[in-house]
C-alpha cells in the first residue's frame, strides 16, 4: 500500500494533520503532511516540480491547477473558508476589532502594528492606507514572511500595544502559547478565503488519494477543521 504526501497551506495546516492521522488509523494508509507558503505550493504544482500527491490551497489556485492539467478535476473537495483576525499577547486586553471605527480605534493606540507579507497582508496595508492611517501606522508597522513568524515574535516579546493581523487558524495556533486572537475584522474589509483539497495527476497513489480525498469531506474530517478555526 502506497503511502501519499499533503502539503497545506498554513490557513488549513492545523485541521489537516489530526485528519490525517485519524485517517492512517482507520485505513493503515500512510500520510505525511508538510507545509510551504501557500504561493510556493501552487508555483511547484503549476511547475510539475512537487513530489505531493495531494494540495491544499486556496479554491482560485486549485481551479487554476485543474485548467492547467495538473489536477484531476473530479476530486476537488471543498474543505472551508479563513477569515482574517486580530491578534495580541494573550497577557493584554482585547482590543475590539469588529467595527471600522473600532478597528481604526485600535490602530491608532497600538504601539507596534504587525502584518504579513502574504496577500493578506497587502489587503490590511491598502485598507490602513485607504482609512488614512498609512503614515501613521507606516512608522510602527512591522512585516513578517509567515504568519507563524508574526505569532512567534509577538508571543516572544512581553510588552503592551502590539496588534498582529494573520489568518484565525494561524492564530488559533498560538492559544495557550502567549498569543491570543482578538477579534476578526470588519466585514466590509475581510477576506473570507475558501480552500480545496486537490488530487495531482502526477500522483503514482491515485486510489489512496482519493481515500483520503472522501474522508476530508465526511463531519470528522470537518471537525477538526472546524476546531483550528475553518468556517
Amino acid at each position: 500500500m502506497r503511502s501519499l504526501k499533503v502539503l497545506s497551506a498554513g490557513s488549513t495546516l492545523y485541521g489537516m494533520k489530526p485528519a490525517a492521522a485519524d485517517f492512517t488509523r482507520d485505513t493503515g494508509i500512510a500520510v505525511k503532511v508538510a507545509t510551504d507558503h501557500g504561493h510556493n505550493i501552487h508555483k511547484a504544482a503549476l511547475d510539475g516540480t512537487t513530489d505531493a500527491d495531494i494540495v491544499l490551497v486556496p479554491s482560485d489556485w486549485s481551479r487554476q491547477l485543474v485548467a492547467a492539467g495538473r489536477a484531476e478535476n473530479d476530486a476537488l473537495t471543498d474543505i472551508g473558508a479563513v477569515r482574517i483576525g486580530a491578534c495580541v499577547r494573550e497577557d493584554q486586553p482585547k482590543p475590539d476589532v469588529t467595527t471600522m471605527n473600532a478597528l481604526k480605534n485600535a490602530l491608532v493606540v497600538a504601539k507596534s502594528v504587525l502584518l504579513t507579507n502574504a496577500p493578506t497582508g497587502d489587503h490590511l496595508l491598502k485598507v490602513i492606507e485607504r482609512i488614512g492611517l498609512g503614515g501613521e501606522v507606516g512608522r510602527k508597522l512591522t512585516r513578517f514572511d509567515t504568519a507563524t513568524l508574526l505569532n512567534k515574535h509577538l508571543a516572544d516579546h512581553p510588552g503592551e500595544g502590539a496588534l498582529g493581523f494573520g489568518p484565525t487558524t494561524e492564530i488559533l495556533v498560538w492559544r495557550d502559547k502567549g498569543v491570543a486572537l482578538a477579534g476578526t475584522v470588519p466585514n466590509e474589509i475581510q477576506v473570507v478565503l475558501p480552500y480545496q483539497a486537490a488530487i495531482l495527476k502526477r500522483t503514482t497513489a491515485t486510489a489512496e488519494a482519493r481515500k483520503l480525498i472522501a474522508f476530508l469531506a465526511t463531519p470528522a474530517a470537518r471537525k477538526h477543521f472546524h476546531d483550528s478555526g475553518v468556517e
